[in-house]
């Protein structure tokens, strides 16, 4: 099948490796403009961008869908598939110029976690488990008839990063799936729209850390957003605290203690055990080093400054 391929993300490098291995022909891929970049502000194409050249595969760089030079181009091509990964939403005239349409890749089983951020919702909301989707574009923001999807358990210590690692190279093996279901004339299933749910974007203020709640709650919101990392304040300095898990014991909430090399810090509910911490401006240490550093054990950790 002849595909061209539109992502701006490292995410999708694993996706585009496996297409040029596979029996299918990767036409083209589609990416941002080259941005400034550095403290010379000198262009810098993206790694999309640069992974396409080093395979000798034609890249359109596009601000503007509405380019006709380049709207020409991709017709001249008589693709049969358009794939989308962590890319911006494409207009009915974009997505309708190939033989078989156009589908996107998205980390959530649909129609739970439409949005901007599936992964760091799942995590944040304790799931057991995170999924795979993909289905054809329509003028529903990732509403569109599902072709394939796959649920992937994890473990409840999973950050962020290393979910999104995961998610990258199950999807290279997921999207030639789905392209072969295409090919093989599978049309798609409708959504059940009234088990929707919505992973909202990840705003500045989702990353303090309000002590007041569960202790699970605070370690799943501490892990899902990790990279880069959720703050608190101790001692009016931010600190970011990392590699957490919750425990039954009982604090008071914000105060601490260390137990086993570890930091001990008491919530509404149960406490946050904490292995290691980063004050602002300064390098992660474990948390035996921040017990070496004698701090006063009344100060309090808090989300107030």
């Amino acid at each position: 099948m002849n595909i061209i391929f539109f992502s701006n993300g490292i995410f999708s490098l694993n996706t585009v490796s496996e297409l040029i291995s596979s029996c299918h022909h990767l036409q083209a891929i589609v990416t941002n403009n080259d941005k400034k970049s550095g403290r010379g502000q000198k262009l810098k194409e993206s790694v999309l961008a640069k992974f396409a050249k080093d395979n000798n595969i034609p890249v359109f760089k596009v601000s503007d869908f509405n380019n006709r030079n380049f709207i020409n181009s991709l017709v001249k091509l008589k693709p049969e598939l358009f794939i989308t990964i962590s890319y911006r939403i494409l207009p009915d005239y974009i997505y309708s110029i190939p033989k078989y349409g156009s589908i996107n890749i998205h980390t959530s089983i649909l129609p739970e976690y439409r949005g901007a951020a599936p992964i760091q919702r799942s995590l944040m909301d304790g799931k057991e488990y995170l999924g795979l989707s993909s289905f054809y574009l329509n003028d529903k923001i990732d509403g569109g008839d599902i072709i394939n999807n796959k649920k992937i358990m994890i473990n409840n210590k999973m950050t962020y990063g290393q979910a999104y690692e995961l998610l990258s190279k199950k999807s290279a093996s997921f999207t030639i799936e789905t392209v072969n279901n295409i090919q093989n004339g599978f049309t798609g299933i409708k959504q059940e729209n009234n088990k929707t749910t919505y992973a909202k974007k990840i705003n500045k203020n989702d990353y303090l850390i309000n002590l007041d709640n569960d202790s699970k709650i605070v370690h799943d919101k501490i892990r899902a957003l990790t990279p880069p990392g959720c703050f608190v304040y101790f001692n009016k300095r931010k600190v970011k605290l990392f590699n957490t898990f919750f425990i039954i014991e009982s604090l008071p909430v914000g105060t601490f203690r260390f137990k086993d090399n570890k930091l001990i810090i008491g919530c509404k509910k149960g406490s946050l055990e904490v292995a290691n911490i980063q004050f602002e401006g300064k390098k992660v240490i474990d948390s035996n080093d921040f017990r070496n550093m004698n701090v006063n054990k009344n100060l309090i950790f808090s989300s107030i400054l």
